[in-house]
């Protein structure tokens, strides 16, 4: 599930070594919410959430959000994932 508007161009290679993510790792009602900050190339932060059922590691999906309303801060990004990502849970888990 990728939100619409995703494009991997405007993202810095999150593989590349010197590309530093900051991530922090929730629980909520039975599920790991994965969230993270990416950094773009104008030096905001892009957020992004991976939501995994813990009793059977099923992956539920990975979203994206829309780079076009990126983030001033790795936190500000990282907290709109979380907030997303528990309402998701309380709708669909």
């Amino acid at each position: 599930m990728i939100a619409r508007g995703y494009n991997p161009a405007s993202f810095q290679d999150f593989n590349h070594p010197t590309v530093i993510k900051a991530e922090k790792t929730f629980a909520n009602q039975g599920y790991l919410l994965r969230c993270l900050a990416v950094p773009l190339q104008d030096g905001r932060f892009h957020a992004s959430v991976q939501i995994t059922r813990y009793a059977d590691r099923a992956d539920m999906g990975t979203t994206s959000f829309t780079p076009e309303v990126p983030f001033q801060s790795r936190a500000a990004a990282i907290e709109h994932a979380r907030a997303w990502s528990v309402e998701w849970v309380r709708n669909n888990g």
